[in-house]
């Protein structure tokens, strides 16, 4: 929970569903009418020889207009204009474009729109995909954590048999048992198991601050990590069936959806877009416009409807493009483009499922190799004590006990690695199926 909230990658994707929502709304507003309004004032002050003197002339003028674009191509402009000299002289136009050929209808005017919503669905599931690597590697991390405090408890253990055993073999030699130099061999795993201990202290500090880091925390943070019961954790992942785990890992592949979307999305609009520019350009421009008049006796509101002032017209321009290779050059890289995208897709629906097939093999090896080290470090813990009473009644020197001593060690390591490799592998192919928040009940809720 301290990762999902504090964790700099998840407040990056979340900064940019923010942006993308914004670029959402933008594309939706160019489709609402825009307005704009502007006013100035001017104050002229000319010599004329005719009025004997200075002339003052002040004018004053607002302009506003408003703007529509609809999904269709049609953009109309209703502008008005106001300006007040010595008389009143008010105006009004009308301009309304309408593309015939190229540029018109929904699919080609509105493709920036459905690029926006698109984002908007790419910046939502990389929210999720953010949340469920945070996850994954905080949870790895705190498996670090734990292992490398059982690397800890197995050198301590391993010192303290050492330091048993030295204490046997001083008692030897002081019955006239051993020889002294049997001493030197015991001596040499306790110094061998403290400089294992103060590795092992140094690799725990440097997996607590690693754990820090994949929260997104404060290295200074005062935190104490508690222990998990490792047997608990496994039973909280559940392996489906191959043919199950294949169809979830593909399903839920944030990136393989991403490219879904990218697939039907952006690159078949771009193939529009780019036939659509291979067309002739054909307009049909209207304009109305009434009102403004130099005349002093027609000025005034009755200039915007006597019909006097009035003037229309209606023009249909048609360009055509000539040998435009550029355009044709677009065509050709947008239909590629989309060959590469399905080639693309179908080749990383299969590293998908390899990935899963190894990925599901390697839980199977990974719980075998477990058990297996279980049972042999049982089996080298009991070696160990027959050892040890062998060199207690004499039987064997301190160098076989030496050797018992470090194959229980290395027995002990094999089974915390072993444990960890397997408790991975389930939190790893959990991720790899998508189904990393399920487990942990994690919702990632579509804001609006």
């Amino acid at each position: 929970m301290l990762a999902i909230r504090k964790n700099p990658n998840v407040l990056q994707a979340k900064l940019n569903d923010v942006r993308q929502k914004y670029a959402l709304f933008l594309a939706e507003w160019e489709f609402k009418p825009h307005y704009t309004l502007s006013a100035k004032t001017t104050t002229m002050r000319n010599f004329s020889v005719t009025d004997d003197g200075y002339v003052t002339e002040n004018s004053t003028g607002v302009d506003g207009a408003v703007t529509l674009l609809t999904p269709y191509g049609t953009k109309g402009t209703l502008a008005s204009s106001v300006n007040q000299t010595a008389h009143f002289h008010p105006s009004l136009s009308l301009d309304v474009i309408q593309p015939l050929i190229r540029g018109f209808g929904k699919p080609i005017v509105e493709t920036a729109l459905f690029n926006a919503k698109d984002n908007r669905k790419v910046s939502l599931l990389n929210i999720e995909n953010t949340l469920r690597n945070t996850v994954t590697a905080v949870i790895n991390a705190y498996l670090d954590v734990i292992s490398a405090e059982k690397s800890l408890k197995v050198d301590e253990d391993a010192l303290e048999r050492a330091e048993l055993s030295a204490t046997q073999t001083k008692l030897f030699i002081k019955s006239g048992r051993k020889a002294g130099v049997e001493l030197v061999a015991v001596d040499a795993d306790i110094a061998r198991a403290k400089t294992n201990i103060e590795n092992d202290e140094n690799t725990l500090r440097e997996t607590r601050f690693a754990l820090l880091n994949a929260i997104g925390l404060d290295p200074n943070s005062n935190i104490t990590f508690s222990s998990i019961d490792i047997s608990w954790l496994m039973k909280k992942y559940h392996v489906p069936m191959l043919n199950d785990a294949k169809i979830l890992a593909i399903d839920n592949d944030i990136q393989y959806q991403i490219d879904q979307l990218t697939f039907h999305g952006a690159l078949q609009r771009n193939l529009q877009e780019a036939k659509d520019n291979t067309r002739p350009q054909l307009d049909l421009i209207g304009n109305l416009s009434t009102g403004t008049s130099n005349d002093d006796n027609n000025s005034g509101l009755k200039s915007l409807v006597n019909g006097i002032n009035q003037t229309s017209s209606l023009t249909l321009s048609l360009a055509v493009p000539v040998d435009d290779q550029v355009a044709k050059m677009a065509l050709q890289s947008a239909k590629i483009a989309i060959q590469e995208a399905k080639i693309a897709l179908q080749q990383e629906k299969w590293n998908k499922e390899t990935i899963t097939i190894n990925s599901w093999n390697s839980i199977a090896s990974a719980k075998r190799a477990s058990l297996l080290a279980e049972e042999a470090k049982q089996l080298q813990e009991q070696a160990y004590q027959i050892s040890f009473q062998k060199y207690s009644h004499g039987l064997i020197d301190s160098l076989q006990l030496q050797s018992a001593l470090q194959q229980l060690k290395l027995s002990a390591e094999a089974l915390n690695q072993a444990s960890m490799n397997y408790v991975k592998a389930l939190v790893n192919f959990d991720l790899l199926i998508g189904n990393t928040l399920k487990t942990w009940d994690i919702e990632v809720k579509k804001r609006e």
